[in-house]
């Protein structure tokens, strides 16, 4: 899409609470006089761009000093950009509010940038030893001492195409020295896309974690039940089985399936079998369990899975450890390597729903979110790592929800508690979806409690962005495009 030319625009000269620092290619202030040696006060703010970015005439209002006091809590704020050849508008960076394992997985900020000058002062100015990262490293500095950010979901500059982000070995500079500082709890490693990193909690020893696993002993036509499989598979982790407790809740009183398997696993089993008419609700079931757990640590797990990457619980409690966050879920796989889950987005499909539902696995996705650990509103409760202390405090699942919505009712209401919800592709399962309760139709008055409680969130998710589709594959909406390329400077 062609830019318009250059229209007469007010000057960032006329915002005399901006410092203007423009950057070379390297990503260096091209004055560093601007930032050594100077103390700047709460007041004043620092616009940090590329000096061959293009300004798009909208900026100026979210510039200005009222437009900025309005976000006292942010020290720092970022905003969407464009992506430029020559004069066509070729991309939009579309991005999410703070998140924080989205930022450790690759620097999904970028440039803009507005930080207060009493937090850049606060946190010891640019390190400039890590070159075109340290923009990066200075982020990732403010994450660490509780900064807050904010994020303007409007493209506010357009950038050359030409102009590279920091490469992969100056990102990886940046994350090395933040685990170092951090303690050494956690490394860095690879992740599944080039330019991706994945963050790995290091254990010294592995907590006992129970595994919460419904099940009515169902399988395929002629083929044994899942929960055999699943069992077999958990298995092969690479967590020590002796730290591994299995609390199954079955409808069925026979045994016949657990007395023949020859497991090396603590299992303990409760029948969970009702009554002649009384309804099926998984969230009364799954309420009834997770409190008869004796652990702190919990995965709630669908009996219809296989493991496929040994260090799943690994790769889950890296995250579910952490105080801020609520819930870990996995990447789940139908049979034939298609996605079912990758985290959700609230107001997708006009309800909260599957991102790249269906699409075959390692195919491209929208700032390859697929294939990184990221925050989302919610995360299926087919394979949910959390603490019990967590569950109790939200008391548990919504046992109106009785079928549908009540783990993505949960993750909302663990993030009004404050907690973060956290996918991670690193834990990968097979996923026969729906088999631990059948087909039932979702339930009409289960989906208007839904909407009538979540409906304003759904409306504006903070880890999804207003300039998204929410009706068919994560893009940015053509109206977009079209406000960016008719508003540049």
């Amino acid at each position: 899409m062609p830019l318009p030319r250059r229209r007469q625009t007010p000057s960032l000269a006329a915002f005399s609470h901006l410092i203007p620092v423009p950057l070379d290619p390297a990503l260096q202030p091209i004055d560093p006089g601007v930032l050594v040696g100077r103390t700047f006060g709460d007041d004043t703010w620092l616009f940090v761009a590329p000096a061959r970015a293009r300004l798009n005439r909208d900026a100026f209002s979210h510039l200005d000093a009222t437009a900025l006091r309005a976000r006292s809590d942010a020290g720092i704020v970022y905003a969407d950009s464009g992506r430029i050849r020559g004069r066509d508008l070729v991309g939009l960076d579309c991005k999410p509010q703070l998140n924080p394992s989205l930022l450790l997985a690759r620097d999904y900020i970028g440039l803009p940038l507005l930080i207060r000058g009493s937090v850049f002062t606060r946190l010891g100015g640019l390190r400039a030893e890590h070159g075109p990262a340290a923009w990066y490293d200075l982020c990732l500095r403010a994450l660490r001492a509780g900064i807050g950010f904010d994020r303007i979901a409007a493209t506010l500059i357009g950038l050359p195409q030409q102009l590279a982000p920091p490469d992969a070995a100056a990102r990886e500079a940046v994350l090395q020295r933040y685990v170092h500082e951090d303690g050494g709890r956690f490394e860095i490693r690879p992740g599944l896309v080039p330019g991706a990193f994945q963050l790995r909690r290091n254990f010294d020893s592995h907590p006992t974690v129970t595994l919460v696993i419904p099940t009515r002993q169902s399988g395929p036509p002629g083929g044994p039940p899942y929960i055999v499989g699943l069992l077999q598979s958990i298995e092969a982790s690479s967590w020590p089985l002796d730290r591994i407790r299995i609390l199954i809740g079955d409808d069925r009183a026979e045994d016949g399936i657990y007395q023949q398997s020859r497991t090396r696993l603590d299992i303990r089993r409760i029948v969970t079998a009702r009554i002649a008419g009384e309804p099926f609700s998984y969230a009364r079931k799954m309420n009834r369990l997770w409190r008869e757990a004796e652990t702190e640590l919990l995965v709630l797990l669908n009996d219809d899975m296989t493991i496929q990457s040994p260090d799943w619980l690994e790769a889950l409690f890296t995250f579910a450890l952490e105080e801020d966050v609520g819930g870990v879920g996995a990447r789940l796989l139908f049979p034939d390597r298609r996605i079912q889950h990758a985290g959700m987005v609230g107001g997708l499909y006009g309800g909260c729903g599957h991102p790249w539902f269906g699409q075959p696995v390692g195919q491209p996705s929208y700032g390859d979110w697929a294939d990184v650990h990221r925050d989302w509103c919610a995360v299926t409760g087919a394979t949910f790592a959390t603490r019990r202390s967590v569950l109790e405090r939200a008391d548990g699942f919504d046992e109106r929800f009785s079928l549908e919505f009540n783990d993505v009712d949960l993750c909302l209401r663990l993030k009004t508690l404050g907690y973060r919800i956290v996918y991670t592709p690193h834990a990968e399962l097979i996923h026969y979806e729906k088999s631990s309760r059948g087909e039932t139709p979702r339930p009409g008055d289960e989906v208007a409690l839904f909407l009538r409680r979540w409906g304003d969130f759904l409306a504006d998710d903070p880890m999804y962005n207003p300039q998204l589709v929410r009706y068919a594959e994560v893009q940015p909406r053509a109206e977009s495009y079209e406000a960016a390329w008719m508003k540049w400077a």
